[in-house]
């Protein structure tokens, strides 16, 4: 299933290319094959055709009650365990966890995930560790779930962890496989989320350990540095430090950057419309041009493979209003939401890539040397050559960097 989704990516960024220039690109249809003159109608047919082949029926186990009796943060509504995951061929069995947690205005709220425990070994001594996965962007959709994924978006990493021995609990983020308002980027609610869903597991899944690690990317990458700004107020037990790779971090700048790239445009409504889900006086109409609103049902409905479709051939001035970088609200929630300007409870392995054309470098060294100013515990490093993802011929700083990531975890569960 990975192999469609970065087949994908790159068809997607081939076609913006073209696009700008003219062009026409071929593609790869759902079914398999070559298509010559695939235009950008044939894409987004393409990805709504990878989506609904990747996506899990949505069942009444993502249903919270309703209404939603409170709890603490982190209470089990739910468990199951479930066979419908396969990753690089080969089945993976999980638990699916519904659970409370709360979002950033502090309303009681429900959250998928799952965790996933590996086969065939015998529980430690002592029992697992854990490896959190804050997931980087999928789209605001509901069935953008990582957990309503077959592949579970990028499970191809996460079985990496279960090889080394590791449990793995990965929340979806409150809005997605449930019913609700995904607050994208909000450090505050995906914080909350990542801490729910540690509590969760310890419910659902008998003979976890104490210790834990989170590792993030991208949007996980923002919300796992949003963790660590929390940890420092509201300690969660057992946790260990965290990997953070090309993050989401600094926020007006990256609205910037996406609205004016090819083919990142895309990210501009989904950052637009999460801004307004987390805080309603935020008019996206004054965010998103005609052209890009009459689109934004796709972004709403579609994840993040459809959305980059959708809005391939947008861009600058087309895509969003000239007040876009200097909405005060929306300006405001970025500026809030942002990385590198707090302490963070420590270790942190802050992993980038040089190459990366989503997150840039340039942008992510002045975030770690904020964070380091601030007295944090921060170690970061640079990957020549590896981009935010793999697709095509590019590899990802996940990818990329994987040994040195599992060695750190290693070395965190090591340490007294």
């Amino acid at each position: 299933m990975r192999s469609v989704r970065h087949a994908f990516l790159t068809r997607v960024r081939l076609l913006s290319t073209a696009t700008a220039a003219g062009a026409v690109l071929a593609t790869v249809p759902a079914t398999g094959g070559y298509a010559d003159g695939c235009d950008q109608a044939c894409q987004i047919d393409w990805a709504w055709a990878a989506q609904r082949q990747n996506t899990l029926p949505r069942t009444a186990f993502y249903d919270a009650p309703s209404p939603l009796p409170w709890a603490p943060s982190g209470t089990l509504i739910r468990a199951e365990t479930t066979s419908d995951y396969v990753v690089e061929n080969k089945p993976v069995k999980a638990v699916r966890v519904l659970y409370h947690s709360r979002t950033s205005q502090g309303r009681d709220v429900a959250v998928s995930g799952v965790v996933l425990v590996p086969q065939d070994r015998p529980r430690p001594v002592g029992g697992w560790h854990v490896v959190v996965d804050a997931h980087g962007a999928s789209g605001i959709g509901v069935d953008c779930a990582p957990s309503l994924m077959r592949d579970l978006y990028h499970g191809d990493q996460m079985v990496r962890f279960l090889e080394q021995g590791y449990v793995v609990v990965a929340p979806d983020y409150a809005g997605l496989g449930t019913t609700g308002r995904p607050e994208l980027v909000n450090k505050t609610a995906e914080a909350e989320d990542i801490a729910g869903a540690v509590r969760s597991a310890r419910q659902a899944v008998p003979g976890l350990a104490r210790n834990w690690v989170l590792w993030g990317h991208s949007q996980g990458g923002g919300a796992a540095l949003g963790f660590a700004e929390r940890q420092l107020k509201r300690p969660e037990p057992g946790y260990r430090g965290a990997v953070v790779t090309s993050p989401a971090a600094d926020l007006p700048t990256l609205a910037a950057h996406v609205a004016t790239t090819v083919p990142y445009g895309g990210f501009a409504p989904l950052l637009a419309q999460g801004a307004a889900y987390s805080n309603p006086k935020i008019d996206v109409g004054r965010l998103l041009t005609p052209a890009a609103l009459a689109r934004l049902d796709a972004a709403r409905s579609g994840c993040l493979g459809v959305t980059t479709a959708v809005y391939a051939d947008l861009t600058g001035s087309a895509l969003v209003q000239p007040g876009y970088a200097g909405d005060p609200r929306f300006t405001r929630y970025l500026r809030d939401n942002s990385l590198g300007r707090k302490r963070v409870a420590g270790p942190v392995l802050f992993l980038q890539g040089g190459a990366d054309t989503v997150t840039p470098a340039s942008v992510n060294a002045k975030v770690a040397a904020g964070l380091r100013s601030t007295g944090s515990q921060v170690t970061y490093r640079v990957y020549d050559g590896l981009e935010h993802d793999t697709y095509g011929g590019a590899t990802g700083i996940d990818d990329g960097a994987m040994p040195d990531i599992l060695a750190w975890v290693k070395s965190r569960f090591a340490t007294r």
